[in-house]
């Protein structure tokens, strides 16, 4: 069963949720639409978040950029920011009723606390600890993810994550898959997934290559 969710979650976008509700990760008997008893359930969320043609495009755009690793990560209700006025194209709740605004869901969120190794960009220094959400998580039996999305792993990884900042913590990503790599033990830099950049080249490459565009 399929239920669409519009909502204007705080952040470097406009999301549109798209919530799949009864989805059983197993093979088990549904009952109108729910998973069976004691089977976990996934809901799907579908973002859209701003697209860049470049990842100078990305680091232009980025507040803070920072390396560091992941120490801890809590998931979290966000409630969306609820308006029903403007344009439809870029406000999904335009010209809903009080009633129908007043009926959207919490939207889930992972928030990991990351500790910084070095700053190539921003406010931050390095040792500061910053946190950064992620659309998605586990709360109970249920999980909710989203495509586009890798939530920080806390293992030892070593990120550079190119973030918005809101004036509020936490960060977001400027785009689950453009502004977020790993960092190899030689320094070199790989898309945490296979919508990332490329030519990132090394930690010290993009430092540089940031000095000359901020």
């Amino acid at each position: 069963m399929m239920n669409l969710r519009h909502a204007v979650v705080g952040g470097s976008a406009l999301l549109a949720v798209l919530t799949a509700a009864g989805c059983s990760t197993g093979g088990g008997d549904r009952t109108e639409g729910k998973a069976s008893a004691g089977a976990p359930e996934v809901i799907a969320y579908e973002a859209d978040y701003p697209v860049y043609d470049s990842l100078d495009a990305v680091v232009k755009k980025a507040d803070t950029i920072v390396k560091g690793t992941v120490v801890s990560s809590t998931v979290k209700e966000l409630m969306p920011e609820v308006s029903t006025e403007g344009d439809p194209l870029t406000n999904p709740q335009a010209g809903l009723s009080k009633e129908e605004a007043a009926e959207v869901e919490p939207v889930i969120i992972t928030v990991s606390k990351v500790k910084v190794s070095e700053v190539l960009a921003g406010d931050v220094k390095p040792g500061d600890t910053v946190e950064v959400s992620q659309l998605g998580g586990t709360l109970g039996k249920t999980t909710y993810k989203e495509k586009h999305t890798t939530t920080l792993a806390k293992n030892g990884t070593e990120y550079v994550l190119m973030l918005a900042d809101h004036g509020s913590s936490p960060y977001d990503l400027l785009n689950p898959e453009q502004a977020l790599y790993t960092v190899d033990k030689g320094g070199k830099l790989r898309p945490a997934t296979g919508g990332g950049f490329e030519d990132a080249g090394t930690v010290g490459r993009l430092k540089d290559r940031t000095a000359r565009m901020k």
